[in-house]
Parts: structure tokens; C-alpha cells; sequence
């Protein structure tokens, strides 16, 4: 009986997994009123408000909540641009495919982060983050852009670029053992 099919399976099921937790990425910086990319977020108003009235009681540590009160607090502003931009580049970049293992390892780090700085809220939110970091590293140990993605184009195109070395680790593998990606 031939392993095909499976294997065909599981690489169709981690394009879904990507776009799927591409969705809550988007979702984060887009949509509602806690959109990341809204004016009263990127204002540091809404961030400021946050951390006022929840994060500091939801942080895991007391390291964590004074951070938050002595650091990110003051310069709300500048912290909320980095934290909505990179809601919305690691949507893309797992959405599309590009630079997916870039995308992965900030997926991982910003989940790391919300858990950090609102785990205390409760098991949901916990875990919805370790989801969207499992789930973080499935892209980043499978390169999941490189099939129905434009990570897989890139790659074609320019396969010497140093700047693809993050996606082209799989490609050195697969060249050495006469593997075939697509």
C-alpha cells in the first residue's frame, strides 16, 4: 500500500493549518474594536487603556506587570506601531506564503508575549496563544510556503538570495537527497 496519499494529506492539511492561523493574525490587527491597526491603538491610547485596566492584573509575573507599568505604559505610542504592524505582517506572511518562516518565528514570539502579558486572564487565552504558537512552529520546521505559496516562486526565481537562506534550508536537504518538494 503506497504512503502517498498520507503524505499528499499532510501537506495539504499544513497549507490549511498556515492560512487558517493567518486569519487570527489578521483578524488581530483588522478587525473589531480591539484592532491592532485602528487609530485609537496606533495612537497608544487604546494600548495605554489596556495595560491600565487589565494586563497589569493578568500578567504572569509581577516582572511582567511592572514592565508593562514602567516601560510599555509610558511610550504606548511607540510600543503599539511594532505590536499592529507585526499583527499584520505575520498574516500576510503566513497568508501568502512569504517569508513563512520569518512569519512563524514572530508568530511564536508574539503569542509568547500575549501569554505572557495576559495569561493570567484565563485558560482560553492561554490556550488560543499556545494553539497559535504550535502552529507557529509547524511553519517554521516545514516551510509550509513553499508548497501554494510564494515562497515556493521566490525560490524558483532567485534560489541563491541570502536573504531566502530561512526558506531554503529545506532545499539544501531535499537537493542533497534527490527529494522532491513539490
Amino acid at each position: 500500500m503506497s504512503k502517498l496519499p498520507d503524505i499528499h494529506r499532510a501537506r495539504s492539511s499544513i497549507i490549511w493549518l498556515r492560512v487558517i492561523s493567518s486569519l487570527a493574525w489578521l483578524d488581530s490587527a483588522l478587525v473589531g474594536k480591539d484592532a491592532k491597526l485602528s487609530y485609537a491603538f496606533l495612537s497608544g491610547v487604546e494600548l495605554a487603556k489596556r495595560i491600565g485596566e487589565t494586563f497589569v492584573f493578568t500578567a504572569v509575573t509581577p516582572g511582567v506587570a511592572a514592565l508593562l507599568r514602567n516601560v510599555v505604559l509610558p511610550h504606548a505610542q511607540f510600543f503599539a506601531i511594532p505590536i499592529g504592524l507585526g499583527d499584520l505582517a505575520i498574516g500576510i506572511s503566513l497568508s501568502l506564503g512569504l517569508f513563512t518562516r520569518l512569519g512563524s518565528v514572530l508568530a511564536i514570539l508574539r503569542a509568547l508575549t500575549n501569554i505572557l502579558v495576559a495569561g493570567g486572564a484565563g485558560p482560553d487565552t492561554v490556550g488560543f496563544n499556545v494553539m497559535l504558537m504550535a502552529a507557529g512552529a509547524i511553519g517554521l520546521t516545514t516551510g509550509a510556503g513553499r508548497r501554494f505559496g510564494l515562497d515556493r516562486l521566490l525560490l524558483a526565481r532567485w534560489p541563491a538570495a541570502k536573504l531566502l537562506r530561512l526558506v531554503r534550508l529545506r532545499w539544501k536537504q531535499a537537493a542533497r537527497t534527490g527529494e522532491n518538494l513539490f
